[in-house]
Order: structure tokens, then sequence, then C-alpha cells
């Protein structure tokens, strides 16, 4: 009996002694330790790329929107072309007068000529070429212009009023500092305040186009204007033909933007993405490290399997 039961106990110790080794082994495999440290998952999730995507499904998502008012076939103009325009329109109406105003200071000559034709500039784009055209230079070079909920162009109104935003802040900046000495009088201080509510003014319209979703000021909220972008019929003549013309130049500066915004990203992508080096090394060391785990858990030279 005894002998027995001895054989039997051996018999019971072999699956139990296989079954350790299994679990010991399963639990040092380096492919699953090496597996739970790849970086890929972590990095996939990090990727500029992925960032990037969303970010163009949000912008996409937000262009759709559309303003109740807006006629069906115009779309609301992006940035870059309303910046254009009003680098266009800064350069033609305070180009020739900072100029002019620059030989002023350093000199004291006669500028009658100067200051006459800076006058005539801003007269020209602030005044005739909106009432005659309903557009301005700025405007005709960025392929933009203003409609209303009808589809024609606004009150001659709004682009007086929306062209005088720069001035006002101009001519209120220079009441300031001009009676900013003399506060204590009654007179200055009402010039002051005058050329204060001119600078509140232009503030106001820049926080409202800021944070509209179409990028209307106040003056574009008051007759229900929107810029939208101008695409040209073909069919213009004379004068009007000219200024169409310069919309060329607008889309050629756009293009070239553009292109610096691509190569821009382009670049910030690559120094952003994980290279395959810094991918590798992660792996590698948890493959080590799997490795001496399981080479620890094998059985020594002189333990036999039965």
């Amino acid at each position: 009996m005894g002998l027995l039961d001895k054989v039997d106990n051996l018999d019971e110790a072999k699956p139990a002694k296989a079954v350790a080794k299994k679990a010991v082994a399963k639990k040092a495999t380096p492919k699953a330790a090496a597996k739970k440290a790849t970086p890929k998952a972590a990095a996939k999730k990090a990727t500029p790329k992925a960032a990037a995507k969303k970010a163009n499904v949000r912008s996409e998502r937000s262009e759709r929107i559309r303003p109740t008012g807006l006629p069906e076939g115009y779309e609301l103009s992006g940035k870059m072309p309303r910046y254009i325009g009003w680098l266009i329109n800064f350069a033609w109406n305070f180009g020739a007068l900072i100029a002019t105003m620059s030989v002023f200071v350093f000199g004291d000559p006669d500028l009658t000529i100067g200051f006459a034709g800076a006058a005539i500039m801003i007269l020209i784009n602030w005044l005739v070429i909106p009432i005659w055209l309903g557009r301005n230079i700025g405007e005709f070079v960025s392929r933009t212009k203003y409609i209303n909920s009808s589809g024609n162009k606004p009150n001659f109104f709004h682009a007086v009023l929306n062209n005088s935003l720069g001035f006002m802040f101009l001519i209120g900046l220079i009441m300031v500092v001009v009676n900013a000495k003399d506060v204590s009088s009654t007179t200055g201080m009402t010039w002051l305040s005058i050329g204060l509510l001119m600078m509140i003014l232009w503030v106001v319209n820049f926080f409202l186009k800021k944070n509209s979703d179409y990028s209307q000021g106040m003056f574009d909220l008051a007759f229900s204007a929107y810029s939208v972008n101008h695409i040209s019929t073909g069919s213009e003549t004379g004068w009007l033909a000219k200024f169409e013309g310069l919309g060329d130049f607008g889309a050629k500066f756009e293009k070239r933007q553009e292109i610096r915004q691509q190569k821009a990203a382009s670049k910030a992508e690559k120094r952003t993405e994980p290279s395959d080096s810094d991918d590798a090394k992660p792996a590698k060391a948890a493959a080590k490290k799997a490795k001496a785990v399981a080479k620890d858990a094998t059985p020594a030279d002189g333990e036999s399997e039965d």
C-alpha cells in the first residue's frame, strides 16, 4: 500500500508542475510584454495629423453655417480676402498721407501738392468709387463685396460709414494728442471727449467683427450687410473692367500666402512627428526586459520535467 500511495502522489504532482510552468511561461513571454510596451498606440492617439484633421472638420462645419439673411448663391468671404482688402485700403488711404507727413516732420518745405494728392486719393476710395460702383479699391483687389438680404448692394451710406471708421480713429487720435494738455479748459475737454468717442467707435467695431460668426461690424449689422466673394461675369467694360482686373493681383497674393502656410504646416508636422528610432527605443527596452523575466522563469539545467 505504501508503494501504491507514492505512485499516486507522483502522478498527481506531474500535471500541477506542468500547469505552473505554463503559467510562468505565459506571463513572461517577451512578445506580450513588448506588445504592451509599444508606444505606437499612444503615439497614434496624439499624432498631429489626427489633430489637424479634427481642426479641418471643425472649420468645415463652421464654414457651412450660413446666416439666415444671406441669399442663396453667395458665400461669405474668408479671412485672407478680407485681410487683402484691408491691406490695400490702408496703403491707398494712408500711404501718401504718411509719406507726406514724414517729409513735413523732417523738413519744412511746401507740401501743398502732397497733401492735396493724399486728400484726393482718400476721397476717391472713401466716397467716389463706393457710391459709384458699391465697392472700394480693396474690395476690387480681394474680389469681395457687400450685399444685403436681397442680394443687392446696400445703401451707399453703409459704404461711407464703413470707410469712415479708419479716418475717425486717426482724427480722434490727433484730437486727443493735441488737446491732452488743455484738459482743464472746457474747450479742450470737449474736443478730447469727441476724439475719445471716435476712437471708441473703431474699437467697438473691431471687437464686433472679431467675435461675430459672419465678421459683421456695427454698420454691417445696422444695414444687414454681409461681406461675400465676388465672381466677375466677364461682360464688364470701361472703368469697371479695369477695376475688375485688379482682382488678379489679389488672387496671386492669396495663392502665395496659401503656399507659405502649407510649407509652414508641413515643417511643423515633421518637427512634431516621432521618428522611427524614437519609436523603436522603448520597444527594444521592453523586449529586453521581457526576455530577462522569461530567462529567470525557466527551470534549472538539472531539473527534469517528470
